[in-house]
Parts: C-alpha cells; sequence; structure tokens
C-alpha cells in the first residue's frame, strides 16, 4: 500500500496537472479535492488582485486564476502573500498583452496587499524637519515600513481608484495620461488605511534616494537633477503630514 506521503503527492500532481491532460483520478473524490483547492487558491487570489477580476470579468479571471495556480501553486501555509509572481505572470499572458496596462494593475495591488499587512511603525513628528536645523542636509530618513513605489507608463493609481466599488471617479482617459508621462505612485500604510500617492518625478527621485539610506541632501540633488524647481520644504511637509516617515536620523 502506498505510504501517506506518496498518496498525496500524487493528489497533489493530478490536481495540479493542466484540465487536457487526462490522467486518471488517483483516489475516490479526488475530482471534488481539485475544484475545492483550485477554487479556494482562486478565491485567495481575488482577494488580492480585486481591480484585475473586474477588468477582465469574473469567467476570464477564474481562468487565470486557475492557470495561474497549476504555474505557481503556494509554496508555504500562509495565504496572505500568495500570488506575488500574479503581476508578472500575467503581463506575460495572453491577456495581459491584449490590455498592456493590466500587469501594472496587478503590481499596483500587490504593493497595496504588501502595504496592509505589513509591520506597524510609529510616524515621525512633523516638526522634525524644522527641528534639524543646519543639520538637515546630513539627516538621513527612513520610510515608514509598510512602504512600497509602483512606476508605471500608465495611470495605474486613476486606474485603481476608478474601479473601486461604488467609486465616484470617471472613467480614465489613457491616452491623455500617458501623454502626461510615467506615474510614480507611492503605496503606504501608516494607520488603518492604505494610502496611495501620486509622486512627482523630483519627490520619486527624493524618496528613492532616501529609501536607499542616502542622506537627505544627496536625495534633494536628486530631485533637483529632475526638476530645477523642486521645493524640499514643500514636500517634505506634505509627506510628514502624511506620516511616510517612521525615523530620521544624524549620522
Amino acid at each position: 500500500m502506498p505510504a501517506l506521503l506518496d498518496r498525496q503527492r500524487a493528489l497533489r500532481d493530478w490536481v495540479l496537472a493542466p484540465p487536457e491532460a487526462g490522467e486518471l483520478p488517483p483516489l475516490p473524490n479526488a475530482s471534488l479535492h481539485r475544484d475545492n483547492t483550485l477554487g479556494s487558491l482562486a478565491a485567495v487570489l481575488g482577494d488580492t488582485f480585486p481591480v484585475v477580476k473586474r477588468l477582465v470579468g469574473d469567467a476570464c479571471f477564474a481562468s487565470l486564476a486557475q492557470t495561474y495556480i497549476r504555474h505557481q501553486p503556494p509554496s508555504e501555509a500562509p495565504l496572505l502573500r500568495y500570488g506575488g509572481g500574479f503581476p508578472a505572470w500575467l503581463a506575460g499572458h495572453a491577456v495581459g498583452r491584449q490590455l498592456p496596462y493590466l500587469g501594472d494593475v496587478a503590481r499596483l495591488e500587490a504593493a497595496w496587499a504588501h502595504a496592509y499587512h505589513a509591520a506597524e511603525a510609529s510616524p515621525v513628528d512633523p516638526n522634525a524637519l524644522a527641528a534639524l536645523g543646519d543639520a538637515v542636509e546630513d539627516s538621513v530618513w527612513r520610510l515608514h515600513p509598510s512602504h512600497r513605489f509602483v512606476t508605471s507608463p500608465w495611470p495605474v493609481d486613476l486606474i485603481w481608484r476608478a474601479n473601486q466599488v461604488d467609486s465616484g471617479d470617471p472613467a480614465v482617459d489613457l491616452d491623455a495620461a500617458r501623454a502626461a508621462g510615467d506615474s510614480h505612485v507611492l503605496l503606504v500604510r501608516p494607520a488603518a488605511e492604505v494610502l496611495l500617492i501620486r509622486l512627482s518625478p523630483g519627490a520619486f527621485a527624493l524618496l528613492m534616494a532616501l529609501a536607499a539610506g542616502l542622506p537627505l541632501g544627496t536625495a534633494w540633488d536628486n530631485a533637483l537633477a529632475l526638476d530645477a524647481a523642486f521645493d524640499l520644504e514643500h514636500e517634505l511637509t506634505g509627506l510628514l503630514a502624511a506620516q511616510v516617515f517612521s525615523g530620521v536620523e544624524l549620522p
């Protein structure tokens, strides 16, 4: 009689085999187990990528999800992070090629899920900038641990907002939005709600440098290289108000 582990592996391989494989079920009621497994994992992906699901429709998403599950099943028991490879996989799929913004929308939703489940951290006092005085350019600013950046040639944040339940946002003019240049979005959850903050190119360069551990003076130079009129005090004041930072240090 096969060992229990061998039977479990045979059932797993049969569940994940493509439908056209035509293999016989290894155990009685295996079809029910397959349907429950694929349906449950597809529901997990649907919860993580609700906008993608809305954009392609329920039936198409169910097919995409089950194909992805067979391609990349979960590798660990907690499913909060499952689907991390879905955006890249989706971008290479035929549906992703027909809707070229779909993979980037999925990246935004994956970043949202990361921010939502990230660790807590106390925000920096909004008066921190003024308190630094002459040492401001040497200061090192830590971003909140929930932060994620998403850059796309598509207006992914506008697409995301327009496809929320009961959204009052108007339809997105993709051509006009793309003509305005790449969108840079910061996602962060300093409190209960995940914030989506559209960044200017200068602010994006500033925060990318700060996230890499560079001092504020260097990050400021990076921002000025993209925007000679970049207003550091104005940008930092807004970011502090949004509670984007969790620490400020001096060398």
